[in-house]
């Protein structure tokens, strides 16, 4: 098994999840120029990243990479350790809310020029585009208030808001208010996993926001 990632992207989540597993895997570091290669979009046309390849399988999409670990290896309980069926639509709700709403949200605070030409007018959307991120950090905030993992128990969901909240601190996203995300950092950073993957990444621990 391959799995392909970006330092720093989203790709981290499979990742980790492939070192909790203690899979048998190969991890190929790309860059940006290398997932825009002739030779990578043969296995992702979308230029993107994560990806695995598994033999004659070939998986792309986040959501779907993970789900295609757990099912290799279950006895890994990426999804939660005790994880029943009400359990772990809650991690889905909160992966495909991390993927698809708060992830989308950092797409014009990375590349405003993607949106729009004119260069005042991009100052607009980031501050428009960084507003809405923060709304939605507030209600992850909120859950961590309650519990110390977004589903009750660790999964892959905090994988990805740990990812999320390394990009709102490379941006230097005004984060106010929020109380619990350093204690979560704290907590996802001291997982063995975790430390693994990023020192494989060449990545540095953030510590706090």
């Amino acid at each position: 098994m391959k799995l392909y990632v970006l330092p720093g992207a989203c790709s981290l989540v499979p990742h980790v999840a492939l070192e909790w597993a203690k899979a048998d895997y190969q991890l190929q570091i790309m860059d940006r120029d290398a997932i825009k290669s002739e030779e990578y979009l043969k296995i992702n046309p979308q230029g993107s990243v994560p990806a695995i390849s598994d033999k004659d399988t070939v998986v792309t999409q986040n959501l779907a990479v993970q789900t295609y670990i757990d099912a290799v290896y279950p006895d890994a309980h990426i999804f939660g350790a005790t994880a029943t069926p009400a359990e772990k639509a809650n991690v889905m709700r909160w992966l495909a809310f991390l993927n698809s709403d708060l992830h989308k949200g950092f797409g014009p605070l990375f590349g405003p020029q993607n949106f729009i030409d004119d260069e005042a007018a991009q100052e607009t959307v980031r501050a428009k585009a960084s507003q809405k991120v923060l709304n939605m950090l507030k209600l992850v905030d909120e859950q961590l208030s309650k519990q110390d993992y977004l589903a009750g128990q660790k999964s892959t969901a905090d994988i990805y808001l740990y990812v999320i909240l390394r990009w709102a601190k490379n941006l230097a996203l005004p984060i106010e208010n929020v109380k619990n995300f350093n204690a979560f950092i704290t907590r996802v950073e001291s997982d063995e996993g975790v430390t693994q993957a990023l020192a494989q990444e060449g990545l540095e621990k953030i510590h706090s926001l």
